[in-house]
Formats: structure tokens, sequence, C-alpha cells
């Protein structure tokens, strides 16, 4: 693993992730439940020697202020398993840096961890996910930016101003008029 500097925001991202799913539409923000995002890292990302690293928001001017929404992020360096006090915890970094499952919560994991390796379907369904996800979102960024060609259309702005917005060929803005015009 390399550090790319970017796992705090993926942080706030899979926390906003989250919120998301917790919090149907027209929901109460009371709804939402305590929330962990759990990093397991190989390497101190943070650079000051800890094993582990919690984070919770709390005020500047005084730490003893929290904002008790509930929401923490932990970050922990499974290579300095050694370091863990709880015999649980500690089993599991142990097994994420070395890979031998000498406890019974550990064979578990490894148990599972082997049965999905074993499963083509489950493992090539894993491979795409991330390729398909990809291509949901650029299909949604496409479809957005064609409604804002259409808003453009019929607000009268001249095509070729709006092939430098939108970044579609003058052809292709007329040929989306001329779709809309049917």
């Amino acid at each position: 693993m390399v550090d790319t500097k970017e796992l705090p925001q993926r942080a706030r991202y899979y926390q906003s992730v989250g919120d998301g799913v917790s919090l149907s539409k027209g929901g109460f923000y009371t709804s939402l439940k305590e929330q962990y995002i759990i990093f397991l890292c190989p390497m101190d990302i943070f650079g000051r020697g800890f094993p582990v690293y919690h984070f919770e928001n709390r005020a500047r001017e005084d730490f003893n202020v929290t904002l008790n929404d509930r929401t923490f992020k932990n970050f922990y360096n499974f290579n300095r398993y050694e370091e863990f006090t709880n015999p649980v915890v500690k089993a599991y970094m142990k097994y994420f840096a070395t890979r031998n499952a000498d406890s019974r919560e550990t064979e578990t994991i490894n148990d599972q961890v082997s049965f999905y390796k074993a499963d083509t379907l489950i493992r090539n369904k894993y491979m795409t996910y991330e390729f398909d996800l990809h291509e949901s979102k650029e299909e949604g960024k496409t479809e957005a930016k064609l409604e804002m060609v259409d808003a453009m259309l019929a607000s009268d702005i001249p095509v070729e101003k709006i092939a430098v917005i939108s970044g579609f060929s003058q052809e292709e803005i007329e040929k989306r008029r001329a779709q809309r015009q049917k």
C-alpha cells in the first residue's frame, strides 16, 4: 500500500455516504446512528508513532468540547500489532500484518477470505464493481451535461457558446436540438 495522502478525504467521503444511506429523504437527523469509519493501514500515515489514531470532531478552542455528532474515524496501523493491548484487536492486527490465522477470530476471517477467493463468480463481481461504478458516474455526468445543453437551447443561447461551455461539438448540439424539436 502506498500512502497517497488521500485517506483523510476518503474517510470524509465514506462518512457522507454512510449518512446519506442512513438518512432517507425526509428523515430526521436524530435518526443518524453512531458511525465508525475504520481504515486498516500497513503504515503510520500520520507519522507520529501510534498504532491507532482515533478522530472525532472537537472544538479547536477547547478540546474538551466535542461536537457529539457521533462520527468517529479510526486509522489502525496493523504492522504495529504488538503494541495493541486488547487481545482480540491484537489478533486481528497480527493477522492483517502476517496473514497467519492463529486465533479463533482470525481463523474465521481466513476461512471467509479463502471462500471468496475460491468463488470465481463473486471475485469477478468484485473486480468489475469499481469499473461499473465508474461507468455509472460517467453516464450520470453526461446526462447532466445534456440536461444543461437542453436548458441552454431552450434559452436560445448560441450553439457556439453552448459548445464552449459544455464541451460538446457544435454538430452534437445541433443534433440534440433537432431531436428536441421532434
